[in-house]
Formats: C-alpha cells, sequence, structure tokens
C-alpha cells in the first residue's frame, strides 16, 4: 500500500497536474461541499488548484463561494469561450470553473479541434498543480467521463445503506469498464468515530471481495451541523480551515488521498493529457443514450451476492 502522505510530493513527481473527481452514487449525501472543502485546503499549501464544476447544468459552486459567473465549463465546451476566461479567481492558489445552474437536460456539445484541446491543455500545465472535478451523482454518462479522465475516483458516501450500495456501484462500474481506474472513499456525515471506521471497513471488504480491489485507507468525516455554505466560502476567501473540528477533519482526508494514489501515474498520461484521446473519448461517449445504455455496458451492476452481503450491515452502518 502507498503509505506517501504528502501530497505535494505526489505533485513533484509528475510533469502535470494531478486530477481527481469527487463523485458519488446519489445525490445529497455531501459531494459538493467535501470538493470545495478539499480544494481549499490543498491550496492554502500553496498547491496551485483548479477547482472545476462538472455536474453540466446543476452547477452549484458558484453558489456555495457567492460567485456571480459570465462564462461557464459548458461555454469552454462548445467553444464559446476559452478556458482562462472563464475562470474565477477565488484565493491566492484557489480557481473556481463553474457549470451552468439550473438546465437539467444539458448534453454534451463539442466544437473544439484537437489544436485548441491541445492549447487548452497547455495552460492548465502551466497554471496549476491540481484539479479537483466536483462532478454530479450516480452513473451517466457525464458522470463516468469525468471520473475516467482522472487519475482519482473519490466516491463519496454517507452510513446509510443505500447511500453505500449506490457508492459501491459506481466503484464497481468503473473497475469493471477500466481496471486501471483508481478509486478513494470518503465517508460523510458519520454520527460517530466507531460508526465512520465501521463503514469504511466493510467498504474494504466488500470491494475486496467482489471487486478484486485494495482500497488505501478510508477517510470518514463525522456530521458538522454547524457548517453551511456561508461559513465555508467564508473560509475560501480566507487562508484555508484553522483547527475546528471540520478544518481537522479535512486535514486528515487530505493526508489520506495520496494514499490512494498509485506509485506509477505515467501509465495514465497520453488517455488523461492527449488531446486526440480526450476528445475521441468524450465523443464516443457524446452518442450514449446516458444512464440505461452506460449501465448495460458492465452488465448487472448490483449482483445479489453482493447485495446480500450488505444486509447484515444495515444496524451496524
Amino acid at each position: 500500500m502507498n503509505r506517501r502522505v504528502d501530497m505535494k510530493e505526489v505533485i513533484g513527481m509528475n510533469s502535470r497536474p494531478l486530477t481527481m473527481t469527487v463523485t458519488s452514487g446519489k445525490g445529497g449525501v455531501g459531494k459538493s461541499i467535501i470538493a470545495l472543502s478539499l480544494a481549499v485546503e490543498y491550496a492554502s499549501k500553496g498547491i496551485r488548484t483548479l477547482l472545476v464544476d462538472a455536474d453540466l447544468g446543476l452547477g452549484n459552486l458558484h453558489l456555495l463561494t457567492d460567485q456571480s459567473p459570465v462564462f461557464t465549463f459548458e461555454d469552454v465546451l462548445t467553444g464559446s469561450c476559452e478556458l482562462h476566461g472563464a475562470v474565477l479567481q477565488l484565493s491566492d492558489s484557489l480557481n473556481l470553473l463553474p457549470a451552468r445552474s439550473g438546465f437539467a437536460d444539458v448534453e454534451w456539445e463539442f466544437n473544439l479541434s484537437v489544436s485548441q484541446v491541445r492549447s487548452q491543455l497547455k495552460w492548465l500545465r502551466q497554471n496549476y498543480d491540481l484539479l479537483v472535478f466536483d462532478s454530479g451523482a450516480g452513473i451517466s454518462s457525464k458522470v463516468i467521463t469525468v471520473a475516467k479522465l482522472t487519475d482519482l475516483a473519490l466516491i463519496v458516501t454517507t452510513p446509510e445503506i443505500a447511500a453505500v450500495a449506490d457508492s459501491y456501484a459506481v466503484a464497481k462500474y468503473l473497475l469493471r469498464t477500466d481496471p486501471a481506474s483508481t478509486i478513494g472513499f470518503v465517508v460523510n456525515r458519520a454520527e460517530s468515530e466507531q460508526e465512520g471506521k465501521r463503514t469504511g471497513k466493510n467498504l474494504q471488504l466488500m470491494i475486496r471481495k467482489f471487486l478484486g480491489y485494495d482500497l488505501a485507507d478510508v477517510a470518514h468525516i463525522r456530521e458538522h451541523h454547524e457548517l453551511n455554505a456561508i461559513s465555508l466560502s467564508r473560509k475560501v476567501l480566507g487562508s484555508g480551515f484553522g483547527d475546528d473540528e471540520w478544518g481537522l477533519q479535512v486535514k486528515t482526508v487530505c493526508r489520506i488521498l495520496p494514499r490512494c494514489l498509485p506509485d506509477d501515474l505515467s501509465l495514465r498520461e497520453k488517455t488523461n493529457w492527449g488531446a486526440a484521446d480526450i476528445l475521441s473519448r468524450l465523443n464516443f461517449l457524446k452518442g450514449i443514450d446516458d444512464t440505461s445504455n452506460v449501465a448495460s455496458e458492465a452488465g448487472d451492476i448490483s449482483g445479489q451476492a453482493e447485495y446480500e452481503a450488505l444486509i447484515p450491515r444495515k444496524d451496524s452502518l
């Protein structure tokens, strides 16, 4: 198991920005808050971070950070504006690429040439060390596309049984369709330290048994009733989190995440940073009829044995 605990060390080993997608099996588990919190914490350490709202049509990061964007991620994809023209500065080391809000049926639209994509990737290399994508929830083509184009898919769940089952389904789909996928988990809103640890341990056991994948340490965050969008946005404009309960838990997650990454990220260099490869994959998935067809590629997402494995854990979760 990879025991590195310093994200700067991981970033320093690569010639391009590190990328991660924060996703979930179902909505309402705190995915966007966690994506924003991780970006804030890493940026406070001097890591040049771009937070990307990849929940096309349903973006909310600009609301959480009290921003009023003129251009969005969708405009970049269609070629309506350059990437740098849509990025908003939140702090010295943290920028945001927002998405549109209130457009539930936004479709993939790409009007970019290989040379344009190559130019955008060059700009990202020059200006950022870390890209954090906040994707949608579930296994739609939009969600899976983003997750597969990043170095790490960080799946957020809660201890609630349906959330665990859905997060497991996302992990299963990613690993079955792309064995080179790297995944991690965060258990959010645990009522106690014990509940968070039990849920993480159960996930590790299930994924090892049924998917043959060894998860690194599963991070967990206890329920934090005082946290809200206003208090979080104030932290964004400051210098990161302090030593309050939320801040300490976010710092712990940040220390755990490097352990989820493989030692050699160069194997994903061409897929993730080759302009022609990216366009090819995006255009291929553009024609997929979203969730139904995406799910059918991997066959049955929730096998009976796996479902039964969740049931005995219902009370302990």
